[in-house]
This record gives C-alpha cells, structure tokens and sequence, in this order.
C-alpha cells in the first residue's frame, strides 16, 4: 500500500448529470442534518497514530472522495487531522478488521474472503453506502452496460434474461440461442457469443471486483457459463462485442462505446426497461448501477465506535452529499429513500 498520491488526472466533473436530475424536479440530495457533536476517538483506538492523526486506509478509486469528506469533518469537529493512506479494497478490509483505520473506503461490497477473515477477529463491518457508481471517464467505479453488436435487432433484456444468457443453472433454463432471448431473423438460429470483465479478482483487469459483483449480488451466485469470454480491459469487451454480430458483452458505461448497441435492462417483466444514463441511475432505476461504500467496525459486545459512525452521519449529511457530487469522480449522490436507509443502520 502507498502513502497518499493522486491516481492520475481525474477527467470531468458530473454537473450535467446535476443538472438533468434537478431538471425533474427532484432535489439532488435528501437535506440531513449536519453533523455536529464533538465525538472523540475511543481510548486506545488502533486508527489514531501516535502523533494524533486520524488514520484512514482507502480504495485508490475513493482517494478524492475521502479527501472531501475529511475535509467537511473537520469544519465541524475543530482540532481533527487525518492521515490518508491509498491501496486497494483488500488493505482497506484487513485494516477495518484491525481497527488501523476508522473507516474503510472502498469501491465494492466486503468480500466473501475478506468477511471471513474478518469474523475470526470482530463482529461483521457495517457498511455505508455514500454514493451510486460514475459514468465519468477515468474512475475506477463505473456503472455497467450491456452490449450487442450494432446490427442487432435486440433492445431490451430483463435481468433474470440476463442472468440466463451469461450463467449456468438459472431458474427458467439456459439461454443460448438468440431465439430463446426473443430475437427473431437470421441471428435467431446463432449461438450467443458472450463477453465481460474476469469473473474473479484473482485476474489482473480494469475491475476485480466486478465479477464478484455480478455473480454474487446480480445473478444469485450462480458461475458464468462454459462459454464465457473473459476480457481484463474494458475497451476490449467493446472492440470484441463491435467485431462479432452474435456478441453480447458486459463494459462499463465510461468508455466509449462507439459502434456498438445499449441494451435496456428491466428489472422484471412488468417493470419498464431503462438505459445507464446520469438520470436514472441517480434515480436508482438502473439495475446494473453500483455503490461506493464506507465500511465501519463494529466490536464484539460494544457495536460502532461513536467516532467512525459520526464520520459516517457526515458524509450523508447534505453537506456530504454536495461533496461528494462536487467531486470529478463523478459518482452520483444517493436519493431520499437511500440516505435514509443509510442513516438507519447508525442509529443506536
């Protein structure tokens, strides 16, 4: 793990996907209260140095994000300082679970490996989520699109199609053939030709975490079929997919997608089939949206500590969120309903 750096020239800011969410009409964030007891560190917290500095141990892909919200912190608690420390998901996991940091940021749900680890030692983590995925250019965190070749005639997929077409053993049976995904014509009689990002972290690729995502919190757990592809760069699940006129692949929404189809998703057979853009994913509408999470200790017989979950209230305070929307990463504030369901797990 490096000591704090900048990962690279973050590319845009997500004012445009601002703006088309207020243009509904909607508030952009849900109005919290701000954070304001002047909560210390427990006494012998393994997370404060021993110069006084709170330590935070974070994803690379959160390295703005917790920047902005540390910064916010200590406009309302005076006298606090923070360390920052980037790395990857695991670093961050296997300091929360040794209270060497006061929250973990991370870009993906406590893994199965990670949790197990964990239980030896403390209670399960509670996590936080702050913020949905980004469509911006460059992060690390991007909501994910389904894609066909341009000449395809499909437009829309529900997820347990989804889950049919790229999994073995769903409810419902495999889909293999075009014709059993509802495509009809010449593509009808082809085998699908399926494409995505690794379906383990144990791969170097753009995402290791995806796959874990997929299979776990998308398809019910269940492996990708026999056939298929895994690609470690995004760029090229698209090149492939813009190749091949039986191709279905799975990229992410912030690289270009120029010359290939969108699939609409829709969440079930009566829900209406929506696209990855800033609005809807917003909006939470869109299924194959993520979250960026902070991940809090909670220690055997003593719940959270007081500290880590006021730093938590605030960064889904309304100041928070502003924050965190001001940011280039570009991930895109919670709605009302979510923030409150957030909030929810810090009560006492």
């Amino acid at each position: 793990m490096k000591v704090r750096e900048r990962c690279g020239a973050w590319i845009i800011r997500c004012t445009a996907a601002m703006l088309l969410h207020l243009a509904l009409g909607a508030p952009l964030w849900s109005q919290g209260p701000s954070p304001s007891k002047q909560v210390q560190p427990r006494s012998g917290a393994g997370y404060v140095a021993g110069d006084g500095h709170i330590q935070v141990i974070a994803c690379s892909c959160m390295g703005e994000t917790v920047d902005a919200l540390n910064s916010l912190f200590v406009t309302t608690h005076p006298g606090i300082s923070f360390n920052v420390r980037l790395g990857d998901n695991y670093s961050a996991m296997a300091a929360l679970t040794f209270d060497r940091t006061a929250y973990a940021a991370m870009g993906s749900e406590y893994t199965r490996i990670g949790l197990g680890d964990n239980l030896k030692i403390t209670a399960p983590p509670i996590g936080i989520r702050i913020a949905h995925a980004s469509i911006t250019p460059g992060t690390a965190v991007p909501a994910l699109a389904v894609i066909v070749n341009s000449g395809s005639p499909l437009s829309a997929l529900t997820m347990d199609q989804l889950a049919r077409i790229f999994t073995v053993g769903a409810p419902g049976g495999d889909i293999a053939m075009w014709g059993q995904a509802g495509v009809e014509g010449p593509l009808a009689n082809r085998e699908i030709h399926l494409f995505g990002p690794p379906g383990s972290d144990y791969v170097d690729s753009d995402d290791p975490q995806v796959g874990e995502f997929l299979s776990t919190d998308k398809f019910g757990g269940l492996n990708f079929t026999h056939g298929y592809q895994a690609v470690t760069h995004y760029a090229d699940v698209v090149d492939r997919v813009r190749e091949d006129p039986s191709a279905i692949g799975i990229t992410a929404v912030n690289v270009s997608l120029a010359g290939v189809k969108v699939v609409a998703l829709k969440r079930s057979s009566t829900t209406p089939a929506v696209s990855p853009g800033a609005t809807e994913i917003a909006a939470g509408r869109y299924p194959l949206d993520r979250y960026v999470y902070l991940y809090l200790r909670s220690n055997k017989g003593t719940g959270l500590d007081p500290f880590s979950a006021e730093l938590a209230r605030s960064a889904l305070s309304s100041e928070g969120q502003r924050a965190l929307a001001a940011g280039t990463a570009g991930y895109l504030p919670l709605t009302k309903d979510e923030l409150a369901e957030e909030r929810a797990k810090l009560s006492p």
